[in-house]
């Protein structure tokens, strides 16, 4: 969090400006140059200087990190931003500092466009404060940070996954990578766990030359249950695909309990009915549990193996 402040907010801004080799006059003469004289004036009534706001293209030549200060106080979210519109092509500079060769020419261009949506932005706040740009910014990094947040929950599942997987597997010795486990089923099948990617969690037996998919786990670990629902549809989608691909068992792990009443297992079922069976990740990371239990037979019986607990 601290490095986010000082990059994307106003201490990154001050920071800059109160560097000793900061050319004060060439920013005075770019924000004259590039913003309308009635705007400042504004700002300057309020007690603030005109760069709380406005961008030009010396801040962002001397700190190409600000690039992400004025995003963030102009409401763009990193992927609307980067992914959505023409400027792909500067996300170096907010997450490495850089402006590339390349770039350079365009500084110009991206920083009339956002003085362009600053003049919006301005023409809407009243009264306006300090306190209020800062605001803005965290209205627009608060969303961004809970995006990384769920990124993190989802990783942490597969993990939990991951070590639920090695643990039962013991007996087995299987050959272990960053992305897979692979070993012998009862019958000397080759069996492969793989996991990342659609889905979390593929495995699969080698039959000859015919590589059968046995199960396709998608794990939604996140526990706000307001959100639930969401990330059901999203696992619907994955199995889809994952059913297309040949897989016929279709299990979804998740990190709150879809089957803790009649009517929530009914709406589970609804938002993802390609799924054949509903796992509690809490429950079945505890193998000795009932659910654990289940979880193990079932897996077990389907791969060929015996899953001690």
């Amino acid at each position: 969090m601290q490095s986010l402040r000082n990059l994307y907010l106003r201490e990154g801004l001050k920071q800059t400006v109160e560097a000793e080799t900061f050319d004060l006059a060439r920013l005075d003469a770019e924000l004259t140059r590039f913003v309308p004289a009635k705007h400042l004036k504004r700002l300057a009534a309020a007690g603030f200087r005109g760069e709380v706001l406005f961008p030009v293209p010396y801040l962002i030549e001397v700190n190409p990190f600000l690039l992400g200060y004025y995003r963030l106080l102009l409401g763009f979210s990193q992927k609307a931003f980067y992914e959505q519109g023409p400027f792909s092509r500067f996300k170096r500079l907010e997450e490495k500092g850089q402006i590339a060769a390349a770039v350079k020419t365009g500084i110009l261009p991206l920083c009339k466009s956002l003085l362009q949506s600053a003049v919006l932005l301005l023409a809407k706040i009243n009264p306006i404060t300090l306190d209020v740009v800062n605001d803005l910014q965290v209205l627009t990094l608060g969303p961004q940070l809970r995006g990384s947040r769920n990124v993190d929950t989802g990783q942490n599942a597969v993990q939990v996954m991951v070590d639920l997987f090695a643990r039962l597997l013991t007996g087995y010795s299987p050959t272990m990578t960053r992305r897979s486990f692979e070993f012998k089923n009862d019958s000397g099948h080759p069996l492969r766990i793989h996991f990342g990617g659609d889905p979390d969690v593929g495995v699969t037996v080698q039959l000859g030359a015919v590589d059968r998919k046995l199960v396709a786990i998608e794990i939604k670990g996140g526990t706000d249950i307001s959100n639930i629902w969401n990330r059901l549809g999203e696992a619907e989608k994955s199995h889809q695909t994952a059913r297309k691909a040949g897989y016929n068992e279709l299990w979804t792990v998740t990190g709150v309990d879809v089957g803790a009443s009649a009517d929530m297992h009914a709406t589970a079922i609804e938002k993802s009915p390609s799924t054949t069976k509903f796992f509690f990740l809490p429950q079945i990371a505890e193998i000795q549990s009932p659910q654990g239990a289940l979880f193990r037979q079932l897996l077990g019986s389907i791969m060929g193996v015996k899953l001690d607990p």
